[in-house]
């Protein structure tokens, strides 16, 4: 089975996913008490230890819902329950039917089972703890990056107003240079408020998309460990307790191996599965921040690169450069720590131990830095892409200028500057990054070498590369490797989205087009969170992904298979649908065991 995550398959899901989180982890209250209060009642033999289980049973009904699928699920479960709760419910049946067969266990039962439960849960608390500061910094952050954003556009609103209040005054005094030259600067300053509020828009864009499609996913992956690492210490315990009743009475070995049993069913990412299943909404991401011109003065999205204007920006593109230098190494330095510390965890494997919160808190306070590194490598990355993109084939040399002592041959000075475009032209003062000047944009928030989510599996689904789709506006092709579209127009989906672009087979041939002009009519083999590999730069707006649902079907009837094209079922297996009887033929397409063929459709009911 593919490796599920919780930040791949769930958008934005911090607070449900951490309410589930802390659910599970006060629900091991609940079994150490089960466990101290039967060390109790074993003393006191059968008839009090039947009517602990009965008690945990009814408590298992009421948290039934909260503890498999959370507190507010997209689907009901209805009468399923997570693996962990099936290993409780079986649990609680092998101990009421051994109770009559129980002796006085219950010194080893409070100091082997119920004390590391409560340690367990104390560790489990910690870490949440940690991954609520982190995320109550994101959150910040956020939030921070959005009041920039409107910051900056009230102050360009007022810079706009003051521009054209000057150009108001102007035409009265339309002979005047005074009013000419103080309409100039006011315009001047419009316009680096003007470029100001873009470099803020498309900065939170960016930190927008690192938000949600990385720093959120990757602490909810982080949770989900948690999660995964509490049921296999859980199963550990459990199994514990069992070798302990063992010892004590070989008379109830056979009851206590079912126990085992279902223990062994109950893989640590079972319950994150069913989580999943029931918690998927169709989440949009949030609308990108988009440049709103001033209602007083019209203006395009353009950043102004004229001087005087372009030597602000130069001035921004160095310091930018030298930033992003410095936060580019520290990220690939932090990134890689993170990487070597995740690999030795995932080297534990069934050796862990309740000692896993160290390496797990250790990740944490390292993924922490590398967020809040790479935050800032973004900003700068951003300024240094913007800056390049609307210069375009302009020098972006920038000359520091140099400050001259006051003199009484001051305004001979000033006249000379005046000449020489009062830069001065000392080489020592230059800084160019011509030479660092590239033909493509910089990588975008979730691709590239920082991306931590690169080798996690995007979703639990698959598929072939087909499907069907409609243009929603005109897109003329500008190279040999697209196709022109026209609205309206219904195209086929040779390949998903990569990168913002998807290819098709259209009217006028087979190439790319931007995602962001299609909507997906049909899509039932067509997983458009497949793993991305960029292959060109697409919209500005990151393409919607989303997962395929998988549906099956229940065999009410054991059919054997009569042909090669044919499989066998049992009443009762659960099987994946492929293909669905669409053409009335009686036959349903499947797959079960790892075997896929037809079977009758009658003989199942899809649940």
């Amino acid at each position: 089975m593919a490796e599920l995550s919780i930040g791949n398959e769930l958008k934005d899901a911090y607070k449900p996913t951490i309410k589930w989180i802390n659910n599970n982890i006060n629900f091991l209250a609940d079994v150490d008490e089960f466990y101290r209060e039967r060390a109790n009642i074993e003393k006191e033999y059968s008839n009090k230890l039947k009517e602990l289980c009965k008690r945990h049973f009814d408590k298992k009904s009421k948290l039934s819902a909260s503890l498999s699928v959370g507190d507010e699920p997209a689907v009901t479960p209805g009468s399923l329950e997570s693996a962990s709760l099936v290993l409780w419910t079986e649990l609680l049946s092998q101990t009421e039917a051994i109770a009559s067969e129980r002796s006085k266990l219950g010194t080893e039962f409070s100091t082997m089972i119920g004390s590391n439960l409560m340690s367990l849960k104390g560790k489990c608390e910690r870490i949440v703890r940690s991954t609520d500061s982190i995320n109550e910094f994101l959150t910040k952050e956020k939030k921070g990056v959005e009041d920039e954003v409107t910051k900056a556009k009230k102050a360009y609103d007022l810079l706009c107003q003051a521009t054209e209040s000057a150009r108001e005054k102007q035409e009265r005094n339309s002979g005047s240079d005074k009013y000419a030259k103080r309409l100039e600067e006011k315009e001047v300053e419009m316009n680096n408020g003007k470029n100001e509020y873009l470099i803020k828009i498309n900065t939170a864009n960016r930190l927008k998309d690192k938000y949600y499609y990385q720093d959120i996913p990757e602490l909810l992956d982080y949770l989900q460990e948690l999660n995964q690492d509490r049921v296999t210490l859980v199963n550990k315990l459990l199994k514990n307790a069992s070798i302990i009743e063992r010892n004590a009475n070989d008379k109830v070995k056979e009851k206590l191996h079912n126990i085992d049993q279902t223990v062994d069913q109950n893989k640590p990412h079972l319950d994150v599965a069913m989580f999943i299943k029931h918690n998927q909404l169709d989440w949009k991401e949030p609308a990108d921040f988009y440049f709103i011109p001033s209602s007083i003065w019209h203006d395009d999205e353009s950043l102004i690169i004229k001087e005087p204007e372009l030597t602000v920006l130069k001035k921004r593109l160095n310091v930018a450069s030298g930033q992003y230098s410095k936060y580019e190494q520290s990220c690939l330095d932090i990134k890689q720590k993170l990487e070597e510390l995740t690999a030795d965890r995932k080297k534990e494997g069934d050796n862990l131990t309740l000692k896993f919160d160290a390496s797990l808190l250790g990740s944490l306070s390292v993924l922490e830095k590398f967020i809040k590194e790479d935050t800032q490598r973004v900003r700068n990355e951003v300024e240094i892409e913007i800056i390049q993109n609307f210069a375009g084939d302009q020098d972006l040399t920038y000359i520091a200028p140099i400050e001259r002592k006051k003199s009484k041959f001051g305004s001979l000075f000033k006249k000379k500057d005046k000449e020489t475009g009062g830069v001065a032209s000392d080489d020592s003062s230059t800084h160019s990054l011509s030479t660092t000047r590239t033909n493509t944009t910089l990588s975008h928030v979730g691709t590239g070498i920082f991306n931590l989510r690169r080798n996690k599996t995007v979703t639990s689904t698959n598929g072939d590369s087909s499907g069907n789709a409609k243009a929603l506006y005109a897109y003329q092709a500008a190279g040999n490797d697209e196709t022109s579209i026209t609205p309206g127009e219904q195209v086929t989906v040779l390949e998903p989205d990569e990168g913002g672009w998807t290819l098709i087979q259209a009217a006028a041939g087979k190439g790319l087009v931007p995602t962001s002009y299609l909507e997906i009519t049909q899509s039932d083999n067509v997983s458009m969170s497949s793993l991305q590999k960029p292959k060109k730069q697409g919209p500005s707006v990151a393409p919607r992904r989303g997962a395929k649902k998988v549906s099956y079907v229940q065999a009410l009837y054991d059919y054997s298979a009569d042909g090669d094209d044919e499989i066998t079922i049992h009443a009762g297996d659960k099987i994946v649908v492929t293909q669905e009887d669409t053409d009335g033929s009686g036959w349903t397409e499947g797959e079960l065991n790892g075997n896929k063929g037809v079977f009758p459709t009658s003989y199942v009911k899809k649940i």
